[in-house]
């Protein structure tokens, strides 16, 4: 009798999946792969190309999160620390902490005699030898919002608020930004808000309309520059402190002697994660791949991709998952060129339900703040992480409302915009499979 309702259960839930499948191409034209199984089983329940390799575009911050939590460990914090050296200078070492702000620097300079200091600020930044971008992302996601440069000096997220007001009707708009950035002001006070931000050189050109009747917007890029951020960031931190120094930011450990005088930790990864996982911060999962590689490699990492060997070692080191022709050249997934097979990444999220806190940082089925929010027709246990790009459509996770838990990736890849016809579709198919 057990038998036969197992072998029932079996028949209805890949009838449930295949009939899915179809749907995919009656209502969506597109590459789809997928792969969905028990977290502890020997193999897939349903499969459909999964060892082709697909990009994972923001999926790829699982494994940057799993790797976190298992070579940094979830205690794990950074430290950015200040000394002073004999000839009266003060060191500040960065450590790449994605979420140091400026109350946290200003904080540490405080211990600075403000009366009689007459030293330079030495920024060492030397904690990643990389450039600010990985080679491997396209220009125009450069210095936008949500691809920030990432250097071991981090400072306000290396973001740059630009608040735009109204004035008088076919006026000009006021424009001022946090970062101490020239701007050529060419928004004019219309009807509607449509407003372009771009950069020339290393001043801010503000473009287009705001509405007259409506309210100041804040709107966010990054710096094309991250040097001068930098800076321009320690200017006014140092005015704030009343203090008058030159800042040099070098690229090279200090080597000379100095004596500690404040550290400022960062909370704890265990913190971090989760809601940088839930929202997809790029930033912050960039700059743990670069705290990771640089971590596990005994000589400086000059390149992004460089880090891919590393992660594939560790990769097997902590969960035994062979990622051959895999390529990770960023933490973020932000890069085209990652690369995944569906059934490695199945198998990496089956070893990964082991590690609760991993579990317990992915997003629920709509829940408020997370890339979920709005995919409300998923199954209430649901615990995923999306992916998306132009032309790609990513899903993977768990569903933990089971007696068994299961494992479940899906990815289409190669359709015409916009994503937003393709997201009832994935779900559509992952609630099928799991009803």
């Amino acid at each position: 009798m057990l038998k036969i309702v197992f072998y029932i259960g079996c028949f209805l839930f890949l009838n449930g999946c295949t009939s899915a499948h179809q749907k995919f191409f009656d209502q969506k034209p597109a590459f789809y792969s997928y792969i969905v199984g028990d977290a502890d089983a020997e193999n897939a329940s349903q499969e459909h190309n999964a060892d082709v390799y697909i990009t994972p575009a923001s999926c790829q911050k699982t494994v940057t999160a799993l790797l976190a939590y298992k070579a940094l460990g979830g205690d794990f914090v950074y430290e950015t620390k200040l000394a002073i050296t004999k000839s009266g200078d003060a060191v500040v070492t960065f450590s790449g902490d994605p979420t140091l702000s400026s109350e946290d620097l200003l904080g540490m300079l405080d211990t600075l005699p403000r009366d009689h200091f007459s030293g330079k600020i030495i920024v060492d930044a030397s904690a990643f030898q990389t450039p600010p971008y990985s080679r491997n992302i396209i220009i125009d996601d450069m210095a936008t919002s949500y691809a920030r440069p990432v250097s071991a000096a981090n400072i306000d997220g290396n973001l740059i608020t630009i608040t735009v007001t109204p004035g008088m009707f076919t006026q000009s708009a006021n424009i001022e930004n946090d970062g101490g950035y020239q701007i050529d002001n060419q928004v004019v006070t219309g009807e509607k808000s449509a407003i372009r931000l771009s950069w020339n050189n290393e001043c801010i050109k503000a473009s287009g309309t705001i509405s007259i009747t409506g309210q100041p917007l804040k709107l966010k890029m990054s710096p094309e520059n991250l040097d001068g951020y930098i800076l321009n960031k320690f200017k006014n931190i140092l005015k704030t402190a009343k203090l008058n120094a030159k800042v040099v930011i070098v690229k090279d450990p200090y080597s000379g002697d100095a004596q500690l005088v404040a550290t400022h930790k960062s909370a704890p990864l265990s913190a971090i994660i989760p809601p940088a996982l839930k929202i997809s911060d790029n930033f912050v999962f960039d700059a743990l791949y670069l705290k990771i590689i640089t971590k596990e490699s005994t000589a400086p990492i000059l390149k992004w991709e460089e880090g891919d060997a590393a992660i594939k070692a560790l990769i097997k080191t902590h969960l035994n998952v062979d990622m051959d022709k895999a390529l990770f050249v960023d933490g973020s997934g932000l890069s085209r060129y990652n690369r995944i097979q569906p059934r490695q990444l199945f198998k990496l999220l089956q070893k990964a339900y082991e590690v609760k806190e991993f579990v317990g940082a992915l997003a629920c089925m709509g829940e408020a703040n997370t890339t979920l929010k709005n995919r409300t027709t998923l199954p209430v246990g649901i615990r995923a992480k999306t992916g998306s790009m132009s032309g790609i459509n990513c899903l993977c996770g768990y569903n933990v409302d089971r007696d068994v838990p299961q494992v479940f990736v899906i990815g289409a890849q190669n359709f015409a915009p916009p994503l937003s016809d393709v997201y009832p579709i994935l779900d559509g198919f992952i609630a099928d499979c799991f009803e």
